[in-house]
């Protein structure tokens, strides 16, 4: 299993540090957390990944917080998926022999 977690849904005015302080009350034990910025206006894009000390630590992320009421919406949590899973790959173009 992977460490890291995924945190979506998010309202734009959450920061890490906000995450990182819900974590310590539900005594869950993380390495790190990177709330995700745009790189120009450092506006939120209302996502985060946490980065859990231990499996179980991940899985009780993902089971304390997953469909969570945060204001008007619901968090999605999950494990967090490699750049590339989940994606089908582009169609090949060219002259096929």
């Amino acid at each position: 299993m992977s460490r890291t977690v995924f945190m979506g849904n998010l309202p734009l005015w959450v920061t890490a540090e906000d995450i990182q302080g819900w974590l310590q009350q539900e005594n869950i034990t993380y390495d790190d957390v990177k709330d995700i910025r745009d790189f120009e206006t450092q506006e939120s894009k209302g996502y985060a990944f946490i980065e859990a000390a231990t499996d179980e630590d991940c899985k009780a992320v993902i089971a304390r917080f997953n469909h969570a009421p945060l204001e008007d919406r619901n968090l999605r949590v999950n494990e967090a998926r490699g750049a590339d899973q989940g994606r089908k790959p582009p169609p090949r173009r060219g002259n096929r022999r």
